[in-house]
């Protein structure tokens, strides 16, 4: 029994040490893996916390980048001059001519080797135009053998077998062009960029790809394109908001008091542009809830836009035609909150905002050419239902740039429109040009022709010129408006034809920031742009600029000392000089608070009711708050 009870203990004995053993060895293992495991997560985080370091640094270098002064394109010969030098220091030419990176033999080198390439490629296309130190740009033919999974490495190709083809976009636009800087406003309209234009932002933009859709911010407007950007639809936002008052208004003394509250507020735009895009089509629609006056909905634009020729946007449907300088100047960069008076009356004829236009625009980085048939105006048949028979008009925009370096930039340019056929009302063929005392705070006009019947046809022409030096810019315009009138108001009585005037000089220095900018594919100074975002516990204030004009409208013809207009078929209108001055102060490019005080004398007019029968002389303080997406 008792060697039976030995035995067992034995064998349950030898039985327990080999499973104490191998839970002992197993813990040891549990261990070593729980060790390697935190070596490996400290490892990860020192790895991630480079990773954010190298991030920023990117994202700097790409501020800097941005913000650097474009290179003047290099010429041919120059560019030729290079390949050979490229050639002789052992790299390889592509076909035509073209250079490229000498790659390695191997298959896993090239790849790497093209993909740095492609890098550069990529970099040396950023909106700013400049190459980052040690980067060498690949030449269209390079890109082309990319696009399409080879690279030219002796005289054996390399086959990438994951390389999507995409699509020719064409050429992208002179990278000195303000609009593609990043830095300024986006524009105030639906985009018509072209589709390399659009491609070259959305490489520049911080963009997220999800399943072949890529989620970015182009021109610093939201966007979701198609991972080759050929499909894309994007959302703009404009919303100015004026808040201000007249402190005195001359009523008192000078006749009746008139709409001029010492404290108004008014939307000025709220606007939200839309736009579809198919490679170098685009459909752009933006309604308008604010207008001059807020609380009545519109349509500021609906068109469809051409851009596939280099440099050039063709356009059909309700649309803004560019005439005069200022018309030509995006809303969200404006010298001063309105437009001069001149440059206000002057579109009116046969442009502004959703006026049924066809034509387009062109542009080198020396010259520019603008030209649209127009026809009525979004709504007219609405407002009278009397019309029958259309508007027919039209306008010519040339513009050149003599002088253009990196401290000097000079405009010289002739705007011209014509109304060929007024719309005709149960009135007949009428004109009324007005204008208020450029500002948007009171519907009050001062100076007006009235309601001039039996028109025959309008036009306006004159010279603009603009000069930037360094920080400073000063501009000007003048245009002489004509009418004719038809045989019927001939036979009425005396009606002689008419004439009217109008002219500004407006100026504006940079305090601080990215100074005003010549964007020759509008033929206008752009907005000032910030060096660095406004942060005010980093001592970042973003941009300032002092701004001043000087305008004046005369809307007087014909008239002779104290007769009346009837008589001599004349229009006594009054004229209107306003000065104005102020600050803009751009937080980034997306936000902007504009300051300005206004003093307007208007001479008395008898086209205005009795709101200026005797002359007035009026002060404004007004301010605007803008966003511009």
């Amino acid at each position: 029994m008792r060697a039976r009870s030995l035995v067992l203990s034995l064998l349950l004995g030898s039985t327990a040490f080999p499973v104490s053993a191998m839970a002992a060895g197993q813990s040891d293992d549990i261990a070593a893996l729980r060790r390697e495991m935190l070596e490996m997560r400290a490892q990860m985080q020192g790895q991630i916390s480079d990773l954010r370091r190298e991030l920023v640094k990117e994202r700097a270098m790409r501020r800097k980048f941005e913000l650097a002064q474009a290179k003047p394109v290099q010429s041919i010969s120059a560019r030729a001059k290079s390949a050979r030098s490229g050639i002789a220091q052992g790299e390889n030419a592509a076909p035509g001519g073209k250079v490229l990176r000498a790659l390695p033999a191997s298959g896993a080198s090239a790849a790497t080797a093209l993909a740095s390439n492609s890098a550069m490629q990529q970099s040396s296309a950023s909106p700013s135009g400049t190459v980052p130190p040690g980067a060498r740009p690949v030449p269209a033919s390079a890109e082309t053998s990319m696009v399409q999974g080879k690279a030219a490495v002796g005289d054996a190709p390399v086959q990438l077998a994951s390389s999507p083809i995409i699509r020719r976009a064409g050429r992208p636009s002179n990278p000195q062009v303000a609009y593609d800087t990043h830095l300024i406003p986006p524009p105030d309209h639906g985009l018509n960029m072209s589709f390399a234009d659009f491609r070259r932002a959305t490489r520049s933009a911080e963009t997220v790809d999800i399943g072949g859709i890529r989620i970015g911010f182009p021109a610093g407007r939201p966007t979701i394109a198609s991972s080759d950007g050929l499909y894309a639809f994007s959302v703009g936002l404009v919303m100015h908001f004026d808040i201000g008052g007249f402190p005195s208004s001359g009523g008192a003394a000078q006749g009746q008091t008139g709409r001029f509250p010492k404290m108004n507020e008014n939307a000025r735009r709220l606007r939200l542009p839309l736009t579809w895009r198919y490679g170098n089509l685009l459909a752009n629609l933006t309604p308008e809830w604010g207008r001059t006056v807020d609380g009545t909905a519109g349509l500021y634009e609906a068109n469809i836009v051409y851009s596939g020729v280099h440099n050039s946007q063709f356009t059909f449907g309700y649309y803004q035609p560019r005439v005069t300088m200022q018309d030509s100047e995006s809303s969200n960069g404006f010298i001063l909150m309105e437009r001069a008076s001149i440059s206000e009356v002057v579109r009116q004829i046969a442009a502004g905002d959703a006026r049924m236009s066809l034509g387009g625009r062109t542009h080198q980085n020396r010259w520019y050419l603008g030209a649209y048939l127009t026809g009525q105006t979004y709504g007219d048949r609405t407002t009278d239902p009397t019309i029958s028979d259309s508007h027919i008009g039209g306008l010519l925009r040339v513009a050149g740039r003599p002088i253009a370096t990196k401290l000097v930039d000079l405009h010289l340019g002739v705007s011209s429109t014509a109304s060929f056929k007024r719309n005709q009302t149960s009135q007949g063929r009428v004109l009324a040009l007005t204008d208020r005392p450029e500002t948007r705070l009171t519907n009050e006009r001062l100076v007006s022709t009235g309601t001039i019947t039996d028109i025959g046809k309008v036009w306006a022409a004159g010279p603009e010129i603009a000069l930037r030096y360094d920080k400073a810019l000063i501009q000007a315009e003048y245009y002489h408006i004509g009418v004719t009138r038809d045989d019927d108001a001939r036979r009425k009585g005396p009606a002689p034809n008419l004439g009217f005037d109008g002219y500004y000089v407006a100026g504006s220095y940079t305090l601080f920031g990215q100074t005003r900018r010549y964007s020759p594919k509008d033929a206008a100074f752009s907005a000032p742009a910030p060096k660095e975002d406004f942060d005010l516990w980093n001592n970042q204030w973003g941009a300032l600029e002092l701004v001043g004009r000087w305008s004046v409208m005369d809307f007087n013809s014909n008239i002779l000392k104290d007769q009346p207009a009837s008589v001599t078929g004349g229009v006594r209108g009054g004229v209107q000089t306003v000065w104005s001055g102020g600050l803009n102060w751009y937080l980034n490019r997306h936000y902007r608070i504009q300051l300005q005080y206004s003093h307007i004398d208007a001479t008395r007019a008898q086209t205005v009711g009795t709101v200026n029968n005797k002359g007035r002389s009026i002060n404004s303080i007004g301010s605007r708050i803008q966003a511009a997406f």
